[in-house]
C-alpha cells in the first residue's frame, strides 16, 4: 500500500473514530471492560477515556494531513497540558463543587469532551507549513 493511501486510510478511520466517540458519548464504558466501579469512579472513568480517545484520533488526523513527526509530538504535548489544566481541574470542580453549574464548568466541559485544542491545530500547521513554502 502506498504512503498516500495509508495516509487517506488512517485519516478516514480517525474520523469514524472521532465520530464513534460522539455517537456512544452517552455509553458506560465501566460495563465493556467488566469493572464494577462506584458512580463517582464510573463518571471518572468514562470522561477520561473519551477524553484521551478523542484527542487521539485527532493526533491520528493530524498525522494523515500533514504526516510530520514534530507535528504529532507537538500535538502530543498539547494533550498532556490538556489534561494537566482542563481535565484535572474538571474533575476537581465535579468532586468538590457538584452543585456548581457556572460557565467555567460549561467551558471546560466542552474542553473536555471536545478535542477542540488539537483540532485547533489543523488549521496552525497548514498555515505553518504555508508560511514555510513561501519563505522557500
Amino acid at each position: 500500500m502506498s504512503n498516500k493511501k495509508l495516509r487517506i486510510l488512517i485519516g478516514v478511520l480517525c474520523i469514524a473514530g472521532l465520530l464513534a466517540v460522539f455517537l456512544f458519548q452517552r455509553e458506560d464504558l465501566t460495563v465493556y471492560f467488566g469493572l464494577s466501579l462506584k458512580p463517582l469512579h464510573r463518571f471518572l472513568f468514562n470522561r477520561t477515556v473519551r477524553f484521551l480517545l478523542n484527542d487521539l484520533f485527532a493526533i491520528g488526523l493530524i498525522y494523515a494531513l500533514f504526516e510530520d513527526r514534530k507535528y504529532v509530538i507537538f500535538s502530543c504535548f498539547i494533550q498532556l497540558i490538556g489534561m494537566v489544566f482542563f481535565l484535572f481541574p474538571y474533575f476537581v470542580l465535579k468532586l468538590y463543587f457538584p452543585t456548581y453549574n457556572g460557565p467555567l464548568i460549561s467551558y471546560l466541559h466542552r474542553l473536555i469532551l471536545n478535542p477542540i485544542l488539537i483540532i485547533l491545530l489543523i488549521p496552525a500547521f497548514y498555515y505553518q507549513r504555508q508560511q514555510r513554502g513561501r519563505a522557500k
